[in-house]
């Protein structure tokens, strides 16, 4: 059996912190885009051993979810090739403000709860609403389908309070979403 991946925050954060720095990520959008979309990101089939449907992230959010966001027709890229930590970016490419979306690793979030701090690391991020926790500027940690998730809205024009109600809304929109 291979070894167990995680996923941490510290990269988030930094990448976070690295594109708020900046005024935003740029990211070529090439032809490996995924359309957002109103239907499930959820593929229906599974393996043979019965685990759990693909996610395709860039599907859990309308296309109309993302263009109010960003004001315009924006793609979804996805940012993984692994099917167990699916991601996906939208970016509009003459602002560079940006929605993303990370699903973290299957029970990462043990009954739909957030994991505590690591024992000895200091407490990360605020509470948020419906158990999810602010990272940072429209940066929320939100538990659902047993996995710690990410969604980020770097939208430049929002103040804090806005761009973290906006995330916390499209994660409302993610979270049913996600199977165990």
């Amino acid at each position: 059996m291979g070894k167990l991946t995680t996923r941490t925050l510290g990269p988030v954060l930094m990448a976070a912190a690295a594109c708020l720095a900046v005024g935003g990520c740029g990211t070529d959008s090439g032809s490996d885009t995924a359309t957002a979309s109103d239907s499930s990101g959820i593929s229906a089939a599974s393996d043979a051993s019965g685990s759990a449907a693909t996610i395709d992230a860039c599907a859990l959010l309308a296309a109309e979810d993302i263009s109010a966001l960003l004001r315009g027709t924006v793609e979804g890229r996805s940012t993984t090739t692994d099917p167990e930590l699916p991601g996906c970016t939208w970016e509009n490419p003459s602002s560079y403000e940006s929605i993303s979306v990370e699903i973290g690793n299957p029970h990462t979030a043990v009954n739909n709860t957030l994991p505590p701090p690591e024992p000895g690391f200091p407490e990360v991020g605020t509470p948020g609403p419906d158990g999810m926790r602010f990272l940072g500027n429209g940066l929320v940690e939100f538990a659902a389908g047993g996995r710690s998730n990410t969604v980020q809205v770097a939208v430049l024009s929002m103040a804090g309070d806005e761009a973290n109600a906006a995330a916390v809304e499209l994660a409302r929109k993610i979270g049913p979403q996600i199977p165990r």
